[in-house]
């Protein structure tokens, strides 16, 4: 058992069971039909005796046999005196039994090697007493249950040979999608390609669910494995660029040519470098323990007002020399639990990402406020299931709204999705500043804390990133 397939294990279990329900149940209904075709002889047997002793009449101490009927129903009649003697009929067909009178007793009996149901009964007619015997074949009864013995018995095999085939066609059409998910694993495994589903079909039984569940895994291994390969591509390209200038700027500062001046411009550009891979690998590495659930955050009751406040005010040089006017909007007095130094890099990040695609002469607005947030505002972003629930409950959750708003370059509408993907940049022609994680780490940090961000841009007039952080 142990080596054979499933369909096969399934369709012998099938079989097995229908031959033993039909054992059982042709059995049983056979042993049912003979009790009931013997109580229906019993009965017949016992009426046309009881009959026949009304219609015996006996004149000056003799039989009166005129209007008798010694064949009924398919019993016949014997009449015998207190001695044995047969009166009636008197043609003898053979077919009365040679059995001792019991009253009231019915019987089976052979004779000839036939089986015949015997009942006698004792009465006194007119002071003369009399024995009355009915005798039935059950040759008849005999013969039926064996034409249908030879009829299951014959009709069994072959209907359990139907039932077989049948059961294993359906197992086998049910197993179709084992079989698919089993060559769809086989081809993934010797292979690269996740492209590859199981074909779903109409159905919508169990192993329907178990394909779509399998293409649903697929797609997220894929997309798992598509995102790990842009990002090695990625970091292999951002590192490529900061170590080849330290490279270059390190073999010029040791060349014979280069003077002390020219040998500290290249150190400069060798620090400014290695500040920007230590960044990039920072906050990389940040990221990779978000993702793999190893991050903790410290929380801590944080004054959210003063917190940007103050990030506002150690960025307004970088603004101002990139000509740029720095317009807050504060709600006082908001504090919420949150991590601090996560929370600072967010603002960090949104500010220098406003200050690096703005116009010079251009504005940056910063505003915080604490609001309701509406059904519109949790569909289109990132709210948590239990954030969905308590809105359900109460109408609409309290949360401290962080927005920078821009009068730059802007992003393209069919751009604006893919900006929350690591190392992304909408602009090409500004791919050599900043690491490109800044926007990734602000989404990652805005879902540590329960919240969501949202983005609206348009090209050539400037963005606008919101920060929703539920209470």
């Amino acid at each position: 058992m142990k080596h054979l397939s499933i369909k096969a294990r399934v369709t012998l279990w099938y079989t097995t069971f229908m031959l033993i329900f039909m054992a059982v149940a042709v059995f049983c209904l056979l042993l049912l039909s003979s009790r009931i075709s013997q109580r229906h002889a019993r009965e017949i047997l016992s009426n046309v005796v009881t009959d026949a002793v009304r219609d015996v009449h006996f004149r000056y101490g003799e039989l009166d046999t005129e209007d008798m009927d010694f064949y009924r129903d398919g019993v016949s009649i014997f009449i015998y005196d207190t001695s044995g003697y047969l009166l009636a009929p008197q043609i003898n067909l053979g077919i009365q039994a040679d059995s001792v009178l019991q009253d009231q007793v019915i019987r089976r009996v052979r004779t000839g090697g036939t089986q015949q149901m015997i009942y006698d009964l004792y009465a006194i007619q007119s002071g003369t007493p009399f024995w009355v015997r009915g005798v039935i074949s059950l040759a008849e009864a005999d013969l039926a249950f064996a034409s249908i013995r030879y009829l299951v018995l014959l009709g069994m095999p072959l209907f359990i040979l139907l039932a077989a085939l049948g059961g294993f066609a359906v197992t086998r059409r049910a197993f179709v999608p084992v079989v698919q998910i089993v060559e769809a694993a086989e081809q993934i495994n010797t292979g690269t390609d996740l492209s590859r589903r199981i074909p779903e079909g109409q159905r919508k039984d169990e192993l329907s669910r178990l394909s779509r569940a399998i293409n649903q895994m697929l797609s997220r291994l894929q997309e798992s494995f598509d995102r790990e390969r842009r990002f090695t591509s990625d970091v292999s390209h951002e590192l490529r660029t900061p170590l080849s200038v330290i490279r270059s700027q390190c073999e010029y500062a040791l060349s014979p040519e280069s003077d002390c001046a020219q040998r500290e411009e290249a150190l400069g550009s060798i620090l400014r470098n290695t500040r920007r891979m230590t960044d990039m690998v920072s906050q990389l590495l940040l990221l990779s323990r978000g993702e793999n659930g190893t991050f903790q955050p410290n929380l801590t009751q944080v004054d959210l007002s003063r917190l940007i406040s103050m990030t506002v005010m150690d960025l307004e040089p970088a603004a101002e020399s990139a000509k740029l006017t720095v317009e807050t909007e504060i709600q006082s007095d908001v504090s919420l639990s949150c991590d601090e130094t996560l929370m600072s890099r967010l603002i960090t990040n949104l500010l220098t990402n406003a200050i690096r695609y703005n116009r010079p002469g251009g504005r940056i607005q910063v505003s915080l406020k604490m609001t309701e947030v509406s059904n519109r505002e949790s569909r289109e972003g990132g709210m948590s299931q239990e954030q969905k629930a308590d809105q359900e409950q109460h109408g609409a959750i309290p949360a401290a709204v962080i927005q920078v708003s821009d009068t730059g370059i802007g992003i393209p509408k069919e751009k604006l999705p893919k900006i929350w993907d690591r190392f992304y940049r909408a602009d090409s022609s500004r791919s050599s500043e900043g690491t490109g994680l800044g926007l990734s780490m602000v989404r990652w940090i805005a879902q540590v804390h329960g919240g969501w961000v949202q983005a609206e841009s348009t090209e050539g007039h400037g963005s606008v990133f919101t920060v929703y952080i539920p209470f």
